[in-house]
């Protein structure tokens, strides 16, 4: 019995080593080969998650490249910055999108539940460190090892098969067509939003990437830009601006940040409350483009300037609706 018993812990042991060294094989072969080359006159990246995935339409804005995706936490916001920095040294700023649902605890859903690890780890396996691996298993086992298995399919198709699409899977900008703001402004209107501000939570661990994420850039000698894109005025969660505000002046203290929440926007240019639909985004990226030509980079007070463009275009809006 014992001896059957010793077969039956040696044919396991031996699975668990070839399961361990495939997983490791097809990561070290695909952060060897995978390209994360960009053009090379890209000097400006962002990266966040649909916010800014549906704001910045980069074929309208010169040097630049939209590589935010949605659902993305500052865990894989981290992972990808690295990996394109490395490769890309035409850049010289990254703009990561900061807006009040990135800081409340319910976004580490978006790190280790079960529908996000199953989405986002095998894209980003191969280039995750041991505490990034630590840090899902620790939260969500199960997940993690579903994930984990995931990864090593998706991995070992992208190495044999070479597959040099899968870059266009790690985010850009995304052409949003739908339009439910109207709807969603009547439906809220019997509606009366009970969150408390004192009850509100934040999520350390998602900022604690953010923190990585600063840090790497600043090492490799990369402007840090914090942006907030635009929101509609009812977006729901400006209920925790206060704390947000709190971050900035005292966390976030030495980094800069522009806010282009209170872009003026027709609602028939957004998607809902939080997104601009292709309308708004053609919008706003053009007046964007405009700015970084004008030297918007250069300014000592970038948001002071910002809320004075602001405010003659909502001057404007309003002479124009009279």
């Amino acid at each position: 019995m014992r001896l059957f018993i010793k077969r039956i812990a040696l044919i396991i042991c031996f699975f668990i080593g070839l399961i361990a060294l495939l997983i490791i094989g097809t990561s070290l072969l695909e952060r060897k080969y995978t390209n994360f080359k960009l053009p090379k006159d890209v000097k400006h990246i962002v990266i966040g998650h649909s916010h800014s995935e549906c704001a910045y339409n980069d074929s309208l804005i010169p040097n630049f490249k939209n590589l935010s995706q949605s659902g993305d936490s500052y865990l894989y916001s981290y992972i990808k910055t690295k990996e394109f920095i490395k490769q890309n040294p035409s850049i010289e700023t990254v703009f990561v999108e900061f807006t009040n649902n990135q800081i409340v605890k319910d976004i580490n859903q978006w790190i280790w539940s079960d529908k996000y690890l199953a989405y986002k780890y095998p894209l980003y396996a191969s280039f995750t460190d041991f505490n990034d691996n630590l840090l899902l298993l620790k939260h969500n086992p199960l997940a993690y090892t579903n994930a984990l298995a995931l990864s090593l399919n998706t991995k070992s198709t992208r190495v044999f098969k070479k597959n040099s699409a899968y870059l266009n899977q790690l985010g850009g900008y995304l052409y949003l067509e739908r339009n439910k703001t109207d709807s969603i402004l009547n439906s809220q209107n019997s509606i009366k939003d009970n969150v408390l501000v004192e009850k509100i939570e934040l999520s350390e661990t998602n900022l604690s990437y953010l923190d990585a994420l600063i840090k790497f850039c600043k090492e490799n000698d990369k402007r840090v830009i914090l942006i907030r894109s635009p929101l509609h005025k009812k977006y729901n969660e400006y209920h925790n601006e206060a704390i947000y505000k709190k971050l900035l002046t005292m966390r976030y203290a030495n980094i800069e940040y522009i806010d282009f929440s209170k872009f003026p926007l027709n609602n028939s240019e957004f998607g809902d409350l939080q997104h601009l639909n292709h309308k708004g985004a053609k919008v706003f990226s053009e007046w964007f483009a405009t700015t970084l030509e004008d030297g918007l980079l250069d300014k000592n007070n970038k948001q002071d300037y910002i809320k004075k463009i602001i405010k003659q275009l909502r001057n404007q809006q309003i002479i124009v609706h009279e």
